[in-house]
């Protein structure tokens, strides 16, 4: 099947713009050593006395508190998920920082995705019947009903 050039152009704009999606929501793979997944932790969590930081952000007392039991547990082998449990269960669902991938904040984060999809979509539906709308012309019949009516009117 044969594709036209303006097609063409669209499907690599279609695939570029689906490759930047997919690169920006790669995530490096696990942190290497128990410091970095101790940073890496630390930021995932809101410090629950202050106010927009994280607990690698802040040093609140409280905030260090929980990085010093976030790198015990780290030493002891513990993996990221079972911490994450660990402090939802003592300080609240409200800690976690990270996006959930379910339910409502799901649908956050995919709506607007699918609306620029479907309005790009639309736009490119538009474009194509315009180009494709035939151009009417004056019939003789219509130009010369008008030149009477504009000799009826002087």
């Amino acid at each position: 099947m044969m594709f036209s050039k303006r097609t063409a152009i669209w499907l690599c704009l279609c695939a570029a713009a689906l490759s930047s999606l997919v690169i920006s929501t790669q995530v490096d793979g696990p942190p290497r050593t128990n410091e970095d997944r101790v940073r890496s932790l630390s930021e995932d969590f809101a410090c629950p006395t202050c106010d927009g930081q994280s607990v690698a952000e802040s040093n609140a007392v409280v905030a260090v508190e929980i990085r010093r039991d976030i790198r015990r547990q780290v030493d002891i082998g513990q993996t990221d998920e079972e911490i994450t449990s660990a402090l939802v269960s003592s300080y609240g669902d409200s800690i976690d920082l990270r996006p959930r991938s379910g339910g409502v904040v799901g649908l956050i984060w995919i709506v607007p995705v699918v609306v620029m999809v479907f309005g790009f979509a639309a736009l490119a539906s538009v474009f194509r019947r315009w180009r494709s709308a035939e151009i009417k012309t004056a019939s003789q019949d219509d130009v010369a009903l008008v030149e009477e009516l504009r000799r009826r009117r002087t």
